[in-house]
């Protein structure tokens, strides 16, 4: 064993008895290897990407680069699909170098899994007795974002120059309204993770060629950003001790903030990961508003679960405007800087705002309240649990 290896020794040791454990639930997302997704086998996906607007060639390179990639990726979770391990592959590599840019002390003492359960999930557990982690990615994270990212470029792409600095919200959702089908794909992404934790229930739409480069930027920003928060978790020794509701608050800014830090140094490092041979920023990396996208958007997932299941469990996380606010004034030193990151992340909240009040109708048939504790103007942020 290596001498970093070594050092998780406990971490891994406590997760593969987790993993024991967990086989054992009726809820676990362990894969079957003889389970087709109804309306989702190889020949109607083919014809959905052919829809989209990819020819042959370009589908059978899609489809071997992301065999390649699951093929090549480490075990974690014996048991898990193979595209769930290749996603956290992707996605831990660049943070843990950032890590080692930020010269981040127990980079070493934390060991990253996907963890066999359903819903929008990240999450850090400390190991007991020792200054190790687990840094968990659920089986159905990427997948959100994925769905979450394209159905906000499609939205963005209706009005794209009065979502930001002149935001229009009227025009916005007017323009929304002559879209129900995106309305209702904005509805279905929702209501499926609320009601299974998956993407079981949201139709398969997946990006055109004209789409395909943002809708990937978005969605790498969303997940990098959700990683990383863990990870800042990790790298400031937060959740070990008990600590009040106040502090609490602090320790997720602390962790937004870090987060923040590690996306920047990615941004830099793959620019030229997008296209090959062009410099290709990515500002929803840069400027945090991937993770504004992020807890937004889990922010109406919150709510359409706590809706179905009447379930509002006691949370110790700050609310989302606050988060989105700090995230946004990282910059505030920095004019040219502040001023990208205000335009990107304003845009995010506008357009998940327009969203939700166009989504409050359907939301308020799941109670006989109806719908005064779903103004957006009262998100709160639970967890990314």
């Amino acid at each position: 064993m290596d001498k970093s290896n070594h050092s998780k020794k406990e971490a891994v040791e406590l997760w593969s008895q987790m993993l024991d454990r967990a086989k054992e639930h009726e809820w676990s997302t362990f894969d079957d290897p003889d389970y087709v997704h109804p309306g989702r086998d190889a020949a109607s996906t083919r014809q959905a990407f052919s829809d989209a607007g990819w020819s042959d060639d370009e589908i059978d390179l899609k489809d071997e680069i992301a065999k390649a990639q699951s093929n090549e990726a480490p075990i974690t979770s014996p048991g898990v699909a193979r595209f769930t391990e290749a996603a956290l592959h992707r996605l831990s590599q660049p943070i843990e170098s950032a890590a080692a840019q930020l010269n981040v002390s127990n980079r070493d003492k934390v060991h990253f899994a996907v963890e066999p359960k359903s819903g929008p999930l990240l999450s850090k557990i400390n190991v007991v007795m020792t200054d190790q982690s687990i840094i968990t990615m659920g089986s159905f994270f990427t997948r959100y974002c994925g769905l979450v990212s394209r159905a906000y470029i499609r939205t963005m792409f209706l009005a794209p120059m009065s979502v930001g600095s002149d935001f229009n919200e009227e025009f916005l959702r007017k323009e929304l309204r002559k879209r129900p089908d995106l309305i209702f794909y904005w509805w279905r992404i929702f209501i499926s993770f609320a009601l299974t934790g998956t993407h079981a229930l949201a139709p398969f739409k997946p990006s055109s060629k004209d789409e395909i480069l943002l809708m990937e930027q978005v969605a790498f920003a969303m997940e990098i950003f959700g990683l990383a928060h863990e990870y800042a978790h990790h790298a400031l020794d937060h959740g070990r001790t008990v600590v009040s509701e106040t502090d609490a608050h602090g320790e997720e800014f602390e962790a937004d903030a870090f987060a923040l830090k590690i996306c920047k140094i990615v941004e830099a490092d793959h620019r030229y990961a997008w296209v090959k041979g062009q410099s290709v920023p990515n500002p929803y990396l840069e400027t945090g508003a991937g993770g504004v996208l992020l807890l937004s958007s889990l922010e109406v997932f919150r709510k359409a679960k706590d809706r179905i299941f009447v379930n509002k469990a006691y949370d110790t996380h700050p609310s989302f405007l606050n988060r989105s606010t700090k995230i946004k004034n990282t910059y505030i030193m920095q004019p040219n800087m502040y001023a990208t990151s205000l335009d990107f992340c304003d845009a995010v909240e506008n357009v998940l705002r327009c969203v939700m009040l166009e989504l409050e109708p359907m939301m308020g048939k799941f109670s006989p309240k109806g719908l005064g504790d779903l103004a957006p103007d009262d998100w709160e942020v639970k967890s990314f649990e």
